[in-house]
């Protein structure tokens, strides 16, 4: 005969206990989120190769790829491409974003690296990091191809800034927080592309401040692996974080935070332990090589386009910008 096993409920400094854990990682991802309504950011992380970073210990030229380069039309492109050709609401700034000498070179971007390290698609960026601090005249474009009003604009302390501004002004433009979150996307996405190399304050290499950044992604994932997070239902986990990025939910849960510090809705940013493993493992696997570089760019604000480059005959071309 079998003797029956009590079962308990954990004791109430058990609860508690758990209950703050969980308090202080939402706070953490909390400073990591991301919303339509609040995309201004100062500070953004882009991965790439050792290759690449000793071209830009070479040139000291962060932005160097147009929408020619690549195989084939990024996301990005089409989107301006198809506001500028089907005469849309902003067709003025998507012609600027997408024609001007100033304006026209890009690399893409987040506001936290453990976000992107795992890639969108199949491959990885690469292992080597760099940090772009804006400079406090910058300001950034939203993007939301397909909506009404596809264009909004912000700067760096998050307060409006008309679009006729802009256009007027291109060279006040930094970056541009580009949203593929609709029901016709495969994968949603957003990225931040920074385009105008004047309006970058400094952007860095191997420093101890990126590897400071790192660790801490590092130790937040490894918490997140043991939390309640890690241990979610299947329908939870399989919900798309896209839900979370338009605004700040009130009372929000773990889930949420983690949602909202999001890059990428795929697969290998659902919250499961083996996912945070494998994140924290790329993360670990970082290139901080070689001696630490601070750079502060010199270029030139880009000025007005003539109207000729943004009449309504504008063809824009269309291709993949490398990250």
């Amino acid at each position: 005969m079998v003797a029956p096993v009590e079962v308990t409920r954990p004791s109430e400094p058990v609860v508690v206990a758990e209950e703050v854990k969980a308090a202080g990682l939402r706070e953490r991802l909390a400073g990591r989120a991301v919303h339509h309504d609040d995309f201004a950011r100062t500070v953004l992380y882009t991965w790439t190769t050792a290759g690449q970073i000793e071209a830009l210990r070479a040139s000291r030229r962060l932005l160097v790829a147009e929408a020619k380069a690549g195989v084939g039309p990024s996301a990005y492109v089409l989107g301006l491409t198809r506001v500028v050709k089907t005469n849309g609401v902003g067709r003025e700034l998507a012609a600027l974003l997408l024609e001007h000498a100033g304006l026209r070179r890009r690399r893409y971007a987040w506001t936290s690296p453990f976000a992107t390290t795992m890639g969108l698609g199949p491959v990885r960026y690469g292992d080597a990091l760099v940090r772009v601090e804006l400079d406090e005249a910058a300001v950034i474009v939203g993007f939301r191809p397909g909506t009404d009003s596809p264009f909004t604009a912000v700067d760096v302390r998050g307060e409006a800034v008309a679009l006729a501004e802009l256009v007027a002004d291109p060279g006040r433009i930094a970056a541009v927080y580009h949203v593929r979150d609709g029901p016709r996307e495969a994968v949603g996405f957003r990225e931040y592309v920074l385009c105008n190399e004047a309006r970058i304050a400094a952007w860095s290499i191997a420093t101890p401040e990126i590897r400071a950044q790192v660790d801490a992604d590092v130790a937040l994932l490894d918490e997140l692996r043991g939390s309640a997070l890690a241990w979610l239902p299947a329908a939870a986990i399989d919900e798309s974080p896209t839900t979370a990025w338009p605004t700040a939910r009130a009372n929000g849960l773990l889930l949420d935070a983690w949602q909202a510090s999001l890059a990428f809705a795929n697969q290998r940013y659902r919250p499961t332990a083996d996912n945070f493993a494998a994140i924290a493992a790329a993360m670990r696997g970082y290139d901080g090589g070689g001696a630490p570089l601070v750079h502060r760019p010199e270029a030139v604000s880009p000025g007005p386009m003539s109207a000729s480059r943004t009449s309504a005959g504008h063809t824009a071309q269309a291709g993949q910008a490398s990250r």
